[in-house]
């Protein structure tokens, strides 16, 4: 299962209610992983027997904390979330968002046979176009990856290679030596300039750093 982030806004409604609307993900925009997701993307969703998205936490289905009626209208995935504050955990979660801890809202979807492909976008970075896709659920994560959505009552982020390696174009190196950092780490970097790089502590030092920056264990 793959994963798209969106930021949360969430305005406190007057009680304790587990009551939301807003955005999981949103079309047609960039997000900061660099993906989009096309206005009718989502061609199949695994609902519950009532037709309600599940909702969860970080994308842990053994976490679900709830359920949401939903809409695809041409801004993106539209949806009016129920927490069950009868479950503790879910109560927490809830009472985060309302403090603004827990600020991100994520899609985890499949992508569906010759659904994406990469294309060049406007600043030269290569974009991943999702066309065809079957939605899982919609979880509360810390961190938001698409600047454009919003929670309007009340989306991992994941660090992944695909994440790292734009982190690192972004902090000054190539497309390919950042493809070989993120994909298998220095020796991949050496490996893909046919051995001629030497382990200087500048470049060791250089990468220790953007790991620690970009926080990867």
């Amino acid at each position: 299962m793959q994963t798209l982030s969106v930021p949360l806004e969430l305005k406190a409604d007057g009680g304790d209610t587990g009551k939301f609307t807003g955005y999981g993900a949103v079309f047609n925009n960039v997000d900061l992983g660099q993906d989009v997701i096309l206005e009718g993307a989502f061609e199949s969703v695994r609902t519950t027997s009532k037709g309600h998205l599940r909702l969860a936490l970080y994308h842990d289905l053994r976490q679900l904390v709830g359920n949401a009626k939903y809409e695809m209208d041409e801004h993106g995935l539209r949806i009016d979330g129920q927490m069950n504050m009868d479950v503790s955990y879910a109560r927490d979660a809830y009472y985060l968002m309302k403090n603004h801890t827990l600020d991100g809202m994520s899609v985890g979807f499949n992508i569906l046979e010759g659904g994406s492909q990469w294309r060049e976008g406007d600043d030269g970075e290569s974009v991943r176009i999702i066309s065809k896709a079957e939605l899982w659920e919609v979880s509360i994560v810390p961190f938001g990856m698409n600047p454009d959505a919003l929670i309007d009552s009340v989306k991992t982020g994941v660090n992944t290679v695909r994440e790292f390696e734009h982190f690192l174009t972004k902090n000054g190196y190539s497309r390919r030596e950042a493809k070989a950092i993120a994909s298998g780490g220095y020796g991949a970097l050496q490996r893909e300039a046919g051995g001629s790089l030497k382990a200087s502590g500048t470049l060791a030092d250089e990468l220790k750093d953007a790991i620690t920056a970009f926080n990867i264990n």
